[in-house]
């Protein structure tokens, strides 16, 4: 079977068990930000962002790596697994020593036990690392999103039990390390790879893995400065308040972009000497992406005033501005992520370390500055800042993969066009609507967008009810 055909049922069995694990965790972190209050998520927002940059060396992106691999035995991965232990052992004991240090940064005691709680994560992750990375390589995401669906449920059932047993930030703190104990016990279910700690030899494996952890914690360190400047310069309370809407705003892109990442990664390092091959895919997934990106972030957008009054509450008013300023420029962060992800795939480490340099300077640089503004400019900074280093980076992207600014365009501009009716559509009933109250006003916006963006993208993409159609019926690896 081709590898499109493979990684178009990666995609959907990922996809359809994906899904229901969002709704799930859609749901339950409605019903969570109702309880909890700003500051609360802004402390879980620094904690998020200080475990996740850790939590990315401890990786050493061995995951990548074996992925790439073109061959590899039983004894390169005992190795492997007694690297990935090690490394997580010692960055699970440089955050409990240093998490006074942390807090110290930020002004926040509380800060120390909740970095040191929230840091086991990193030995219970480290338990199903290889194994994950294992299935990914042979393109096994049914079984993947199983897990993911299975350890959501864990994590859903108690962060809302402790939010409404009035645990705080601690609702939180716990669901995550409940998130990664299930997910390392379902992974390890199909057998512990044990580690063997006489390393020699897997050295092998670092250039590719340094490579492609160093490229991700420079990302996270300036896609995550947003959080850390803000944090810094706003207060808890504030930083709580634009970390939720952020949450909002990223959620669908998170989902979804963890499965093309995943799955990318390995369909573009086997399409490597098939460039117009390889051009062609990026470019339909690229349409693909926009054509269902665009009605979700751009509408949750166009209802962002009603979904966070009836949704979260009048607590959360302030929220309403940055969903609705980062909802939009999501779709364009989408594209620019599956770039990246194709960039590593083929083995380009030059190349994204200088995208990542261009990106280093836009994004702090202007976060810093809308800062001055308060928490709206910091969600507003995005506006500039994304298209800003895309269009940087996209010249030396084009000589990698023949894609031309003109080819994005052609790929994205049908759904751009529906988008924007559909947003002047909800806009506009909006007005007419008058009076009406914000729950029974919500669902009448959602369907007029709706309507509007399909009448519209219908007569100008009329093979794009097929092609989604074909991502659906697609069943057979």
């Amino acid at each position: 079977m081709s590898i499109e055909r493979q990684t178009l049922t990666a995609l959907k069995w990922a996809g359809l068990a994906k899904l229901a694990s969002q709704v799930i965790s859609w749901a339950a972190t409605l019903v969570v930000i109702r309880l909890l209050h700003p500051e609360d998520y802004g402390l879980m927002a620094i904690v998020s962002v200080v475990i996740g940059i850790l939590a990315n060396i401890a990786e050493l992106g061995i995951g990548a790596a074996v992925v790439q691999a073109p061959k590899i035995d039983e004894r390169d991965l005992a190795k492997i697994s007694g690297l990935i232990t090690l490394s997580n052992l010692g960055i699970f004991l440089l955050l409990v020593l240093g998490a006074p240090l942390v807090a110290l940064a930020f002004q926040e005691p509380r800060l120390t036990l909740l970095v040191q709680v929230a840091a086991a994560q990193m030995p219970i992750s480290s338990l199903g690392a290889l194994r994950q990375a294992l299935a990914e390589r042979e393109l096994d995401f049914a079984w993947l999103a199983r897990v993911e669906l299975g350890a959501a449920l864990s994590s859903t059932l108690t962060g809302i039990t402790l939010a409404l047993a009035g645990a705080g930030v601690w609702a939180l703190v716990y669901a995550s390390l409940v998130m990664a104990a299930m997910r390392s016990l379902l992974l390890v279910r199909r057998g512990v790879i044990w580690p063997s700690f006489r390393l020699a030899g897997v050295g092998r494996f670092l250039p590719v893995g340094g490579s492609v952890m160093f490229s991700r914690l420079a990302w996270q360190l300036i896609s995550q400065s947003d959080v850390l400047i803000g944090a810094r310069r706003l207060g808890s309370e504030a930083i709580g308040t634009y970390s939720v809407a952020l949450h909002l705003a990223t959620l669908p892109m998170q989902k979804v972009m963890g499965i093309i990442n995943s799955v990318a990664l390995p369909a573009v390092a086997k399409l490597q000497g098939e460039p117009e091959r390889l051009r062609a895919r990026l470019l339909y997934a690229t349409r693909m992406m926009t054509v269902i990106s665009v009605p979700t972030l751009w509408g949750l957008s166009a209802i962002g005033p009603e979904l966070v009054r009836v949704v979260l509450g009048p607590k959360w008013h302030a929220a309403i501005m940055p969903v609705q300023l980062l909802s939009l420029i999501v779709p364009l962060r989408m594209i620019q992520t599956i770039f990246s992800t194709a960039i590593i795939g083929a083995g380009k480490a030059a190349l994204n370390i200088y995208t990542t340099v261009i990106s280093g300077i836009v994004l702090p640089t202007s976060f810093y500055l809308g800062t001055l503004w308060g928490a709206n400019g910091l969600a507003a900074s995005w506006l500039v800042a994304v298209p800003l280093s895309f269009g940087l980076n996209f010249w030396r992207i084009n000589r990698v993969f023949g894609t031309r600014r003109i080819d994005i365009w052609r790929a994205v501009w049908k759904p751009v066009v529906a988008g924007a009716a559909m947003y002047l559509a909800v806009s506009l009933a909006r007005r007419g609507l008058g009076d009406l109250s914000d729950l029974a006003r919500l669902p009448l916006l959602i369907g007029t967008g709706a309507l509007t963006y399909m009448a519209v993208l219908q007569p100008l993409d009329r093979a794009v009810r097929q092609d989604l159609m074909i991502l659906m019926r697609e069943k057979r690896a």
